[in-house]
């Protein structure tokens, strides 16, 4: 993890993964399976966008890793209680220390600050029950089913304290909202990252979802549902050629999601452009 370089120019948080896996990977999935790989692929992705923060996607790990060790989903199974199998996989200790490593070797070889991106509390329920049980029924999720997640998912997170990474983001999605979330489920969360001194923040990937309060907590993707006043969420048109582009003010962090389809050169030129309008 490297320091900002310069603090009169705008920075740039970019959750970018979409985009290396069709630029670096074309089209195929992350090496999630070797870290150094990995690592050596998000060094060259940092390479291209010139980001001072990039999202590595947990979901991307767990699903490649639960399909490289599918004799784990027994051991998941046969449980009326629909959190049982996320628990089962997020404390199995061969998970947490693939994990370990491979946020390890890309801490050690990017040259931009490393953040895990957490799925939605209710997707991560969802998937892994259904993962564990192929013909279960899936009744409605309630806020005891968040905050019990959110109290495993800081227990792995706790375990890359000597990582480097720089911080944690938990993602806020519809079925979250229509099952009460609020902020205090995520405590756990929180209390992880403000232990270890990481940065913390949410993310809503549809801003037009109302009823979710991030408080002081930066809300990627709808800066309206936070108090804070220093990280703005830029538009995904934001990446078309013909798009004005915002003023931007030094010191001031801008956050997007890089869609997959835009050619590097458009994306070098965009945000040599964002950072000269400051």
């Amino acid at each position: 993890m490297s320091a900002i370089r310069n603090e009169t120019t705008p920075k740039l948080w970019l959750n970018a993964h979409a985009f290396a896996e069709h630029v670096l990977c074309a089209g195929r999935n992350l090496a999630w399976e070797n870290e150094i790989e990995f690592a050596a692929q998000y060094k060259r992705l940092a390479g291209i966008v010139q980001a001072d923060r990039l999202s590595i996607p947990l979901m991307g790990f767990l699903d490649n890793w639960l399909l490289r060790n599918s004799h784990v989903l027994p051991s998941m199974a046969g449980k009326n209680r629909v959190r049982f199998a996320v628990k089962r996989l997020l404390t199995n200790s061969a998970l947490r220390e693939e994990l370990t490593q491979l946020v390890s070797a890309c801490c050690a070889m990017v040259d931009a600050e490393v953040v895990l991106e957490i799925p939605s509390n209710t997707a991560l329920i969802s998937w892994a029950h259904l993962r564990a049980n192929p013909n279960a029924h899936l009744d409605p999720l309630s806020d005891v089913d968040i905050d019990s997640t959110s109290v495993y998912l800081a227990d792995t997170v706790r375990q890359l304290k000597h990582t480097g990474i720089a911080g944690i983001v938990a993602t806020v999605a519809e079925q979250d909202i229509a099952a009460s979330a609020l902020l205090e489920h995520y405590q756990p969360l929180i209390n992880v990252a403000e232990n270890y001194r990481w940065l913390f923040a949410f993310r809503k990937p549809i801003a037009a979802i109302n009823g979710f309060s991030a408080g002081k907590w930066h809300c990627l993707g709808d800066d309206r549902a936070s108090d804070a006043d220093d990280l703005k969420s830029l538009p995904a048109d934001f990446w078309r050629e013909a798009t004005p582009h915002p003023a931007t003010q030094g010191g001031m962090w801008y956050y997007s999601e890089l869609p997959a389809f835009v050619e590097p050169e458009v994306v070098r030129g965009t945000i040599a452009k964002l950072k000269l309008h400051s």
